[in-house]
């Protein structure tokens, strides 16, 4: 079994060196006669992670290649990494974020997971490692949470920070992920929406874990509202696809995206009524809601929050 392991980076040094140093702490890998690859692609157009990525792969304990991609954005990045792992005669791809690193047992427990159930991806969990100093209402309301969903259950959704990929099934669907999904971010669910409506599963394996690290630039209402935003437009591009593509759907969306303006609103108001300043993670929550809606509506009229023109984090 061929398992290539892969990872976009984006001036994010410090982070790609703890990813690194904890994929090569990884336990030794289960069933006879399976190989890790490991491919770091570097989507900064000046080549700034090569440096690191040669000095690591020196004496790394696993092939390490690196691949430039200059071309900006998430989906040239994955792409790029498909391509690199199908080159590699890859079995299966598994995908993990430079601002991410590895629990030691990980890889063994996706690996598990997908032997167990034969699906064509599966999800591992994600768990956030806040700044000192995060206020205790961004924790206390999980709005980091990535997942929740019992260990083997299956999903309807999934991204690419810890999931596991059995790379045939991507051969046989023609599967890439979409560039008009560059900068904005979404590409992953447009991907896995793919999958699933080809017939394919998705589970979930709660013991495979990761560690997200979160920047203090993340941890705060601002950021959060403008990811919610944008969620809201990956929402309204997935309503358009549809299973059967109609010109009613751009004014389904404009209610959608109303309907939850104003029930966000609502909401918002009716909590901060009762609840005064107290509470804040339950006053805060509406505006998921609130947000959502203005992206679906926005993303309906052409506007799109492009996420991936910042990075956070180093």
């Amino acid at each position: 079994m061929r398992v290539t392991l892969c990872a976009a980076t984006y001036n994010r040094p410090q982070g790609l060196e703890r990813l690194l140093t904890a994929v090569a702490a990884l336990d030794p890998l289960d069933g006879e006669g399976t190989t890790l690859h490991v491919v770091i692609v570097d989507n900064s157009p000046e080549a700034n992670a090569r440096t690191t990525v040669e000095d690591f792969g020196k004496s790394y304990r696993w092939p390490l290649h690196y691949e430039s991609e200059p071309r900006r954005g998430i989906t040239y990045a994955r792409n790029a990494a498909l391509c690199k792992a199908e080159a590699l005669g890859t079995d299966l791809v598994v995908f993990i974020d430079d601002d991410e690193y590895p629990a030691a047992s990980w890889l063994n427990r996706l690996l598990a997971r997908q032997r167990s159930s034969v699906a064509a991806a599966v999800q591992g969990a994600v768990l956030s490692v806040f700044p000192a100093g995060t206020p205790d209402w961004i924790i206390d309301g999980g709005f980091f949470d990535t997942q929740n969903a019992p260990d083997g259950a299956e999903l309807d959704d999934a991204h690419t920070g810890n999931v596991l990929i059995d790379m045939a099934k991507v051969r046989r669907l023609g599967l890439s992920f979409d560039h008009r999904y560059a900068l904005s971010g979404g590409e992953d669910t447009i991907f896995f929406r793919q999958l699933l409506e080809a017939g394919e599963r998705i589970v979930y394996a709660a013991d495979a874990v990761v560690f997200e690290t979160v920047p203090e630039s993340r941890a705060r209402l601002g950021w959060l509202m403008r990811r919610w935003y944008r969620t809201g437009n990956i929402d309204a591009a997935l309503f358009l696809r549809g299973r059967r593509s109609a010109s009613w759907r751009p004014l389904g969306n404009l209610c959608r995206g109303t309907l939850r303006i104003a029930a966000g609103s609502a909401l918002f108001a009716a909590n901060l009524a009762v609840l005064g300043l107290g509470r804040r993670e339950r006053i805060v929550r509406p505006l998921f809601t609130l947000c959502r809606g203005c992206g679906i509506l926005a993303s309906t009229l052409g506007w799109n929050y492009l996420e991936y023109r910042k990075v956070h984090g180093a």
